[in-house]
């Protein structure tokens, strides 16, 4: 065993007894945090305290750390809003998305309703266990799971997991999940190999699927995408896949440059929101552009820093205006489709409505959940973490999307017996979207 896995094993082992008190101890500190942190320009804390107090007695009598949790999380989404979350450090309550690499939703199945698999990411720990998208949720480690009530898993272990798969055959599948240690302040993530895959459709028509962004600047995962763009050569149509991609950092600045050969504002970080703007501004800080490796982003962080360094000096804030980057014309320009599902969230909402106001794309699929607040996690005592929403992000004309998904042009819902039979219904209608563009 390495270094690292004993660790996260020793810590295991010393997980604290939640006592009633210590309890107390966790809302008490969560309770501060969101009266001092919460961005809540509808104001509704006010609400959220209330509910809190009419509901601390049973949040305290909770029988187990995982009702305690849950208890916690329910009072928190009265809210209403996204970017919300309260969780343990521990790795063995991780959600499908985190450790599996994979998504579901609720679906009927012979007048029943189940969890059905989504999105399963290629090179993820569901995939290589052979589940496949459509693939419905029966138990797992012999334990039912039903809407709206989810399994968790656990960091370095192996789990059998019940589906019904291919022609309604009942199967059970043996799923490793690697042992991973949390980033700083970051929940505990299996990252899919690789995160950027591509393909060619047709002859002239490129293919190109990025299941997420890692990394605040997002050096790598930008690098990766230029790389795999190149790969497909001399096309004239592309097809970007974003289904199941939930976000992360800025690196998703290089797709969206991607779209337009000019920079092109997409808005101005300010006083807490991304507001509207039609200009770049040079009264602030302009990011347009990714580093290409460790030295930029070092240089990059050094200029930011001097000049926040300056602006306090003088107490005035630093405006940060998000720009795209000059990459210049590409052969596919005005025929490209971004194909998305219910899961395409947060960082890809800012490309979807860039895409959208610009006209630079098509979008086909399912429409985004609409969850664009800039979130922030905050320490907790005893191993919690507090995610809350610190900041607003809108588009550069001022559109809102939290609360407000992007509905694409040409929907296409998710057809989970024919995903179950092999068939991908939505990349199936984005080809014929761009071959006729």
């Amino acid at each position: 065993m390495d270094l690292k896995a004993l660790l996260i094993r020793i810590r295991r082992m010393r997980q604290t007894r939640m006592t009633t008190k210590r309890r107390e101890k966790v809302l008490d500190s969560l309770s501060a945090q969101v009266a001092s942190k919460l961005f809540d320009p509808e104001k509704k804390g006010g609400q959220w305290a209330t509910a809190l107090g009419d509901h601390r007695s049973a949040i305290l009598a909770a029988t187990s750390e995982q009702e305690f949790e849950r208890e916690v999380l329910m009072v928190l989404l009265t809210l209403g809003i996204s970017h919300v979350g309260f969780y343990h450090e521990d790795l063995t309550r991780c959600t499908a998305k985190m450790a599996l690499a994979s998504t579901y939703v609720p679906q009927a199945f012979r007048g029943e309703q189940y969890w059905t698999f989504q999105d399963v990411h290629a090179g993820g720990p569901a995939a290589k266990a052979g589940i496949r998208p459509g693939d419905i949720l029966l138990s797992v480690d012999d334990r039912s799971y039903r809407p709206f009530e989810h399994p968790h898993f656990s960091m370095g272990s192996t789990v059998s997991v019940e589906v019904i798969s291919r022609a309604n055959h009942q199967e059970t599948k043996h799923v490793t999940i690697p042992l991973v240690a949390p980033k700083s302040g970051q929940l505990p993530y299996i990252e899919p190999d690789p995160l950027v895959q591509t393909r060619r459709l047709a002859h002239d028509t490129g293919y190109i699927k990025i299941c997420a962004y890692p990394g605040a600047i997002g050096v790598d995962i930008a690098n990766d995408i230029s790389k795999s763009l190149k790969t497909l050569g001399d096309i004239r149509r592309l097809i970007i896949d974003l289904r199941g991609n939930t976000g992360g950092g800025i690196g998703i600045l290089r797709l969206m440059s991607y779209l337009s050969p000019v920079s092109l504002p997409a808005g101005i970080f300010q006083h807490g929101k991304l507001t509207a703007t039609s200009q770049i501004s040079d009264q602030g800080f302009l990011l347009d552009r990714i580093p290409r490796n460790t030295l930029e982003r070092y240089l990059l962080t050094v200029r930011y820093f001097a000049m926040l360094g300056a602006r306090c000096i003088t107490r005035r804030r630093l405006p940060v205006t998000l720009a795209t980057e000059s990459l210049g014309p590409q052969p596919f320009h005005n025929r490209i489709v971004l194909l998305i599902n219910q899961h395409t969230a947060s960082a890809n909402e800012i490309l979807l409505a860039f895409a959208k106001e610009n006209k630079l794309a098509i979008i086909v699929g399912e429409a985004s959940p609409g969850r664009l607040l800039a979130g922030d996690k905050i320490k907790l005592p005893y191993g919690y973490r507090l995610t809350l929403p610190v900041g607003e992000l809108r588009t550069a004309q001022g559109n809102n999307v939290e609360g407000n998904p992007i509905a694409p042009h040409v929907p296409v819902p998710f057809d989970p017996e024919l995903a179950r039979e092999g068939h991908d219904n939505q990349l199936k209608v984005a080809l014929d979207v761009v071959s006729k563009l």
